[in-house]
């Protein structure tokens, strides 16, 4: 679904972590945060 609307799968992740997950709720957002810059401005970005 989300390739229909122009948007790749890599944008979107779902993490399950638990309050007590301090270290894995930081490398989640830091893993994300680095392939969201790989892949570039979002399709939807404005100009």
């Amino acid at each position: 679904m989300l390739e229909d609307f122009g948007l790749e799968p890599e944008r979107f992740r779902l993490e399950w972590v638990s309050s007590s997950e301090g270290n894995k709720f930081a490398k989640t957002v830091t893993d994300m945060t680095e392939a969201l810059m790989e892949l570039g401005p979002s399709p939807y970005s404005p100009g």
